[in-house]
């Protein structure tokens, strides 16, 4: 990869708050923060946006951005080369406000977006709706890191069932994109 773009934006939905020691709980999302991390620390890219609030309307919890940048700034990962967006509650959002940020600061829309392997099609279709030129850079595959054998085709997989529920949701999701005019 050849430094082609100065932005990287990481989207949320890695972390939460862990109500006993107020420090994130991360998910296996948060493969996403640590590939842009690995970006920004490799000179890929000049900045790193992290674009995440809170996913639902009656949380008590601290908007995922502020949580991750308190965090990054305790660990010492956090100085002026990384920017934290915590408004976001959702896909569409997180393309929103990145949008109207870059346009408050006439910076040109072309950036690296991170996010799960999953969910790059309906994140990539809403920031390409705002006008972003945009490298796709997915993060946290469901697919196994070992090749196929043959009994993979013989023995049902309990752990490919359970992920069904993520396929349906981002089908789901497009549909809803599309109705609401997102994507």
């Amino acid at each position: 990869m050849q430094k082609a773009n100065s932005f990287a934006v990481v989207l949320g939905g890695m972390a939460s708050e862990n109500m006993h020691n107020g420090l994130p709980r991360f998910a296996k999302s948060a493969d996403r923060l640590w590939q842009g991390l690995y970006l920004l620390k490799q000179g890929y890219v000049d900045t790193l946006l992290i674009s995440g609030g809170l996913g639902r309307l009656f949380d008590k919890q601290i908007p995922e951005g502020e949580l991750l940048d308190n965090y990054l700034t305790a660990i010492g990962l956090k100085d002026k080369t990384i920017i934290i967006e915590s408004s976001s509650r959702n896909t569409f959002e997180n393309a929103r406000n990145t949008a109207k940020l870059f346009d408050r600061k006439k910076l040109p829309k072309k950036i690296i977006l991170i996010t799960s392997a999953f969910h790059m099609p309906r994140a990539r279709a809403c920031f390409e709706k705002q006008g972003f030129d945009l490298e796709a850079f997915p993060a946290d595959p469901l697919s196994d890191t070992r090749p196929m054998q043959w009994k993979d085709y013989l023995i049902p997989s309990g752990s490919v069932l359970a992920q069904w529920n993520v396929l349906i949701r981002e089908w789901a999701g497009m549909v809803m994109y599309k109705i609401n005019g997102y994507i």
